[in-house]
């Protein structure tokens, strides 16, 4: 979907599914460190404003170290940084295992980890995505995105489930060392990608330059139209997805559920991915991307909306609103997940690709933190009830906002050949 220059060719079968295997596997115990360290965090401070210290620090490190991942992706062999960064967050967990089982796990310990989570997380995952375009042909792409949100969520479906009984009887510790293991095996996995196939493009005759090459792709982002309107309304978008991300346990502790029931809330959000990762990977293969993308929000919108309303005025049958109002925003998600992340794969030029991912990832979350900062003190204020309100009527605006500002044909999602960096446009 643009006049870019051809990839590399698809690698094959042999290759791709132990590669696809191993990736799935390292996101396995994700599930698992997300509610352990959400709920450690809150169990620590007893303040909702934990979540949004710990939330806050994970968004902006992640939003400063997108734009590096892009560059290096673009830049460095992929395939070595998917091995060399995922060895290293392992790596990490497992010493936090380590402390969690000495019994010296802090506040500060979980803010190095979630630190560390987007450092050396988001290279290894814009690797993984600038990469994948160009080992799959263009027709089995969707399909491909479809079954991995499905056998993660799968996993992660199982994890969530669980996650609160594991640590009311082991603590997190068991956690962290599943999820280090599991890093390992997205490690092992790349090893099945020719080294050929992991190379972005050229590297340029007078040595890499970084900021350079993120003003080229900067100018390249401003200068297309459909990429000037996507990144604005995806700022916005992640501003609240981020508020909504972060809710599960403010919801539990509302309706008295302890750390049993967010675990619970968060495997009805993972079942709704699932069930619709499955949808995309079989009979949806043919759907309409965009409007399956924008539906999703429509959908998640007014199930928050409806949960929102009954927490605030203590409505009766609250927990059976919770539990559909977080299955539908699982299963609205998969419009961004499978949908939307396959046109916007495949509408990227890969010399580029890296670096849009990362430029798009900062600016989504560079603002994320002020939004979950707010978010989270009208809910130690208010309730967290009035707040829910508040954020799916924005979702809901935003989803008319997208349909007012966007294309809604796929046809339409076209960028021009991106301009090749020159020897003059120096740092």
């Amino acid at each position: 979907m643009t006049n870019a220059a051809k990839g590399p060719k698809p690698i094959s079968d042999g290759r791709l599914l132990p590669f696809l295997s191993g990736y799935a596997l390292g996101n396995a115990g994700d599930m698992f460190a997300q509610v352990a360290v959400l709920w450690t965090g809150l169990s620590l401070s007893g303040q909702a404003i934990s979540l949004a210290g710990l939330g806050g620090a994970w968004t902006f490190a992640g939003a400063v170290t997108n734009l590096l991942s892009g560059a290096i992706v673009d830049r460095f062999n992929r395939r070595d940084v998917m091995i060399l960064f995922q060895s290293a967050l392992g790596l990490l967990s497992i010493a936090l295992a380590v402390l969690a089982f000495m019994g010296h796990l802090r506040m500060w310990h979980l803010w190095l980890f979630v630190l560390g989570q987007a450092i050396l997380g988001n290279p290894a995952d814009t690797a993984f995505d600038s990469m994948l375009p160009d080992l799959v042909r263009k027709d089995r792409l969707l399909r491909i995105n479809g079954f991995l949100q499905s056998w993660g969520m799968t996993d992660n479906l199982v994890e969530a489930a669980v996650s609160g009984i594991v640590l009311g009887v082991w603590g997190p510790a068991p956690i962290f060392l599943f999820n280090g293991a599991m890093c390992m095996f997205a490690s092992a996995g790349a090893l099945f990608v020719p080294r050929g196939s992991g190379a972005a493009h050229a590297p340029r005759a007078d040595g890499w330059h970084p900021i350079s090459d993120l003003k080229l792709t900067f100018r390249y982002v401003v200068r297309e139209p459909l990429l000037r309107r996507t990144v604005p309304l995806g700022i916005v978008g992640s501003m609240i997805f981020g508020c909504l991300f972060f809710t599960p346990p403010l919801v539990s502790v509302a309706l008295g559920s302890g750390s049993e029931g967010y675990g619970f809330l968060q495997s009805l959000t993972l079942a709704g991915v699932l069930v619709g990762s499955l949808l995309a990977a079989s009979v949806g293969t043919k759907w309409p991307k965009l409007k399956v993308w924008v539906g999703g929000h429509v959908l998640y919108g007014l199930g928050f909306l409806a949960l929102g309303t009954f927490l605030h005025r203590g409505f009766a049958m609250g927990s059976l609103v919770a539990y559909v109002a977080f299955f539908l925003f699982g299963l609205g998600c998969t419009g961004s997940r499978v949908y939307y992340a396959t046109l916007y794969q495949q509408m990227l030029p890969t010399s580029h690709r890296g670096r849009v991912f990362g430029i798009t990832g900062f600016l989504g979350s560079a603002f994320q933190p002020l939004a979950l900062a707010v978010a989270m003190l009208l809910v130690d204020r208010s309730d967290v009830g009035l707040v829910l309100v508040g954020v799916a009527g924005l979702t809901l605006l935003l989803a008319a906002a997208r349909v007012a500002l966007l294309p809604m044909r796929e046809a339409a999602w076209v960028l021009t050949t991106p301009p090749d960096p020159a020897p003059a446009d120096e740092d």
